[in-house]
């Protein structure tokens, strides 16, 4: 276990209906509040992505990631087969993929500085259909299909020692406990989700996630009962000062299921 500073929505957005913007460093600072914390090692922990909201996977992969024709046409061709092995998806969309070479003063190229979910939860049907239509995939409504949103993300040339994600577990999370923000990132506007501090959070990391693991953890769910989304940010664990900066690609999934 350790000890680290995360970021939550700061308190005085707790009691009102307008949506806060966390778009750079500066909306960051106004709209978060730091808060320490104890960090769990989650390799000692029984975590699963349906139900602490994240889990540890092996990978082995011979990806040049420099390569942007081997990560699109292997790699994610090799983590989707994993990802529907592991979610017993119909089928598997990537939608998006990042990889991180370790800019942290960079605010969309560096580290995410705050808790956060990456989709709103407000409409979880409402938002895969739209992407759906966006991405222009042939999927029938009238058949009936639930959504399942998941991220990948693993180590790249070396573990990610230095600025590891910290998740929380989802069973420590109530639907009281989240928000939604604004994200004016890459010139288009998202909404996503954002926590409010909760003594019951639980974090946990992987401290030394090698380049032959990855972990998979939720975003958004449409199936009832099912863990919601899983809360995560970068932190900054006490290292060695001559441990380089964090690489790493992150991938977001589309999983969709027969109803």
């Amino acid at each position: 276990m350790t000890t680290a500073t995360v970021r939550y929505l700061a308190p005085a957005w707790r009691h009102t209906d307008e949506i806060p913007v966390i778009a750079d460093w500066a909306t960051m600072a106004a709209n978060t509040e730091a808060h320490p914390v104890q960090v769990h090692n989650a390799r000692d922990a029984e975590c699963d992505v349906e139900t602490t909201g994240f889990q540890r996977i092996a990978h082995t992969t011979a990806t040049d990631f420099r390569d942007r024709f081997a990560v699109e046409r292997g790699y994610l061709s090799e983590v989707a087969g994993l990802v529907q092995r592991h979610t017993g998806a119909d089928r598997v969309v990537a939608t998006h993929h990042f990889i991180r070479w370790g800019d942290p003063e960079d605010f969309e190229a560096g580290y995410a500085g705050f808790l956060h979910g990456d989709k709103p939860l407000i409409d979880p049907a409402g938002y895969s259909w739209d992407r759906v239509d966006r991405l222009g995939l042939a999927i029938d409504r009238d058949q009936g299909w639930d959504f399942a949103w998941y991220n990948t993300w693993q180590p790249v040339d070396r573990p990610a020692i230095r600025n590891p994600l910290t998740f929380i577990d989802a069973g420590t999370v109530t639907p009281d406990d989240l928000r939604l923000y604004s994200y004016d990132g890459a010139g288009e506007r998202n909404l996503e989700t954002v926590p409010l501090r909760a003594q019951a959070h639980r974090f946990y990391y992987f401290p030394d996630l090698d380049t032959d693991e990855l972990v998979l953890f939720k975003q958004l769910e449409t199936r009832p009962g099912r863990t919601p989304t899983c809360l995560h940010s970068a932190i900054d664990a006490p290292v060695p000062a001559e441990t380089p900066l964090r690489r790493s690609i992150e991938v977001r999934w589309m999983c969709v299921f027969a109803a």
